[in-house]
């Protein structure tokens, strides 16, 4: 997670409405379950969550009351929206909702115009994180609500070392033209590089390496 949120839930200052912008495969959905980790954590430290608590495994396998997903690329309409703002009245005392929604660039107009209102004076305890790569075709109304961090690829020195650590962890052997290769084709992006690795070793061994997205 990066400093900037870290340090807000440290100080208890996040926000209510993020927009993580960013070519695919940089990490936003995955910083986005982060904050969605910490936010609920029984046991957080130095705004990292535990994962290791209840409420942080129901995160990572998705069944988490508190965090809901939603790929607005296929449900971008505005009963979809008005449906996410129904739940959001729900929110449990003490605990955060966090609302997660994916490429929302994709949203109707009229979804835009719904999602706004709810932006404008969001429910106590409820955070929302829009999630898109095009971000100039997100509303300025939208955009002028959120806090915006932006999210880039990765500089290849910085994957050289991802990989390399993500090999020693699985304990695989990969020769150093095989991760050149891995390098090429991952393009920046920590998934896609991780992906292609998984390719180069024939899916002959479990990474245990968290996806980025």
């Amino acid at each position: 997670m990066s400093r900037a949120l870290r340090n807000a839930v440290i100080n208890g200052r996040e926000g209510q409405a993020y927009l993580f912008s960013g070519p695919r495969g940089t990490g936003k959905t995955t910083t986005a379950r982060i904050l969605a980790k910490v936010l609920n954590c029984e046991s957080p430290k130095d705004g990292e969550p535990c994962c290791a608590c209840d409420s942080c495994k129901a995160v990572e396998l998705g069944n988490s009351y508190d965090v809901l997903e939603l790929d607005a690329a296929s449900n971008n309409g505005v009963q979809e929206i008005r449906d996410l703002i129904e739940s959001a009245a729900l929110s449990s005392p003490g605990r955060h909702r966090v609302f997660i929604l994916d490429e929302v660039h994709m949203l109707t107009k009229g979804a835009e115009a719904a999602l706004l209102k709810t932006l404008e004076e969001p429910p106590e305890h409820v955070v929302f994180v829009l999630a898109t790569t095009d971000p100039q075709k997100v509303a300025e109304t939208i955009r002028s609500r959120v806090q915006h961090l932006q999210f880039h690829l990765l500089p290849v020195a910085e994957l050289d070392k991802y990989v390399r650590y993500v090999i020693k962890e699985a304990g695989l052997t990969v020769d150093e033209e095989s991760i050149e290769l891995v390098l090429r084709q991952g393009g920046g992006s920590a998934r896609d590089t991780l992906s292609a690795l998984e390719l180069v070793v024939s899916g002959g061994a479990e990474l245990e390496a968290a996806h980025t997205t």
